[in-house]
């Protein structure tokens, strides 16, 4: 099986993990707690497809899931990756009573999360003024990243996306080898595996990073960020 619930695993012993809910009620955390289940997802695997707010929200333990949405032609586009330490409030529609648009959630490695439900969690949120401005405000920040995203694909080009990705994931991960493929990169990037195939063999040629399997090293960082902002 790709997909596993656990009993094994209880979100009472996480839940001071994740400080969005801190100001909760005695009563309002055991309702959370009665109401989150853990699952474990393969990677590869499907965690959710279907419209926005019936996702449920997500709290990661560990592993990457990739949010994506799909275009009638079949491209995907990539919204966000959330990593452990991340509960997925915005792409679980917590904030929203309505369905804004359908969107797919898949297991980029293997994950382990904690489920709560979003009836359960919209109805804290009313009661909990605290928590609703701190989830108002992760919310729109995720918000201001995705713009961000669909703004970059629109306007500048592949070669500068690919250069400000690599050095972005180099200053998250604080080493300059990225662990990445290819076709992992062009789900960032919303764009094709061939287009980052040949940019990353641009780039090679010109001495800012060498690949081998899965990973890509930078070599030049300043003539990186020079063609980033080019």
């Amino acid at each position: 099986m790709s997909v596993h619930a656990s009993e094994d695993y209880h979100f009472r012993d996480y839940i001071d993990s994740f400080d969005l809910w801190h100001p909760l009620t005695n009563a309002q955390q055991d309702v959370l707690l009665r109401n989150t289940r853990f699952m474990r997802f393969r990677k590869g695997t499907s965690v959710y497809r279907g419209p926005l707010g019936s996702a449920g929200i997500l709290h990661i333990i560990s592993g990457v899931l990739r949010v994506y949405i799909l275009s009638e032609e079949g491209r995907a586009f990539t919204l966000c990756f959330l990593r452990a330490g991340d509960a997925a409030l915005l792409t679980a529609a917590a904030l929203f009573d309505g369905n804004l648009c359908d969107i797919s959630i898949e297991a980029d490695e293997d994950t382990g999360l904690f489920l709560s439900d979003t009836v359960v969690v919209r109805q804290i949120l009313r009661e909990n003024l605290h928590v609703r401005v701190a989830a108002y405000e992760r919310s729109m920040q995720r918000l201001s990243e995705i713009l961000g995203k669909f703004h970059q694909a629109l306007f500048i080009s592949a070669d500068r996306r690919l250069a400000r990705f690599l050095l972005a994931e180099s200053e998250r991960t604080g080493d300059d080898e990225i662990r990445l493929t290819h076709e992992q990169t062009a789900q960032s990037l919303g764009t094709a595996r061939e287009v980052v195939s040949r940019l990353i063999r641009e780039f090679s040629q010109e001495g800012m990073v060498e690949t081998a399997r899965g990973r890509i090293h930078i070599l030049d960082r300043a003539a990186l960020q020079y063609r980033a902002d080019a």
